[in-house]
């Protein structure tokens, strides 16, 4: 995806900082408006620029460099060089203390070893909101769907805004981007934003405990308690893990752990919260890092997945019988 001549800019990096590790670290990266590229090992997306205006960045780093370098397709001035840095730095968690990554290389040692640590977001919280949204009670290549639709008769391109997505009808948007009845519910987010009844910054304090913002998280519309935890650890809060019919199978299948024929997936609840315990106040990294390697396994390393190519293959089917070795 070649860019027309433009800025090129760099930005510091901590040590030990590895691209590749921070973008393929988690699904998102593969939903769009993203382009991870295999070949290049260099990712791509639009960001917004002054008055929202759309920059194509791509980005990459040099073998054992300290800069990520930041080709963007127009010129870019002061202002929005700050802009892109503020997007990039919440994609790639370069905004959380350096100590916190630390502290989680020293509790697991084998993950250090791996470089995994940064799971890749998006540059918005809003964003993150509405993928969570559109990546529950879905298979996954139908959440890839979603996100191209939304980005491309929306967005123009682009993720769209709060702004964008207000002015649709969810009847318009159920029908042209296929999200069923999330259309209301992601309708009435961009419009609680937009006119205020939803402040999202309250949300991203990290002075506030992770009990209070789940409880948040709940009072919005359709945000359940699944949606709820996947979005703390989204907002850098790793202490509470988001429990799904993915995670019961994996740690059925990781652990070799039953649960009575006449019970519940559900009753696993405890076993895998005591299990991920040991690993507090990191303890979706360690479950992530747990699921993101038997991934790995069965498909190969993550920056070389392509979404047109491995994406479809992350369904209940696919891995339910799948070996984990």
């Amino acid at each position: 995806m070649p860019l027309m001549p433009g800025s090129t800019i760099t930005l510091p990096l901590p040590a030990r900082f590895d691209l590749t590790r921070a973008i393929c670290s988690y699904g998102y990266f593969i939903l769009a408006p993203n382009h991870w590229d295999t070949t290049t090992q260099r990712f791509h997306r639009p960001l917004r620029g002054n008055a929202d205006r759309l920059i194509h960045v791509t980005l990459s780093q040099r073998p054992r460099s300290d800069l990520l370098k930041i080709a963007c397709d127009t010129r870019v001035d002061r202002a929005e060089r700050a802009l892109l840095f503020t997007q990039l730095r919440r994609i790639l968690r370069l905004d959380e203390p350096e100590s916190r990554y630390r502290a989680w290389r020293k509790l697991h040692p084998e993950a250090a070893r791996r470089g995994f640590g940064r799971v890749f977001r998006s540059p918005t919280f809003f964003e993150d909101i509405v993928k969570t949204m559109t990546s529950c009670n879905v298979t996954w290549p139908n959440t890839m769907r979603m996100n191209v639709l939304l980005t491309a008769r929306v967005g123009n391109g682009a993720f769209p805004t709060p702004g964008e997505l207000a002015g649709w009808s969810p009847e318009k948007l159920k029908a042209s981007c296929r999200v069923g009845y999330r259309a209301e519910r992601i309708v009435k987010l961009a419009r609680d934003v937009v006119d205020g009844r939803l402040d999202l910054a309250p949300l991203e304090d990290m002075s506030r405990t992770t009990d209070d913002v789940f409880g948040d998280l709940l009072e919005i519309h359709g945000i359940g308690p699944y949606a709820a935890a996947n979005i703390c650890q989204l907002l850098g809060r790793y202490d509470r893990l988001p429990i799904d019919t993915e995670t019961y199978r994996h740690f059925r299948q990781e652990h070799g752990v039953r649960h009575k024929a006449d019970g519940s997936p559900r009753d696993l609840h405890g076993k895998i919260e005591r299990h991920y315990k040991r690993y507090a106040p990191f303890q979706f990294l360690a479950y992530w890092f747990e699921l993101w390697r038997a991934y790995e396994r069965r498909v190969g390393d993550a920056w070389n997945w392509d979404a047109a190519k491995h994406g479809p293959t992350f369904t209940a089917a696919n891995l339910k019988d799948a070996p984990n070795t």
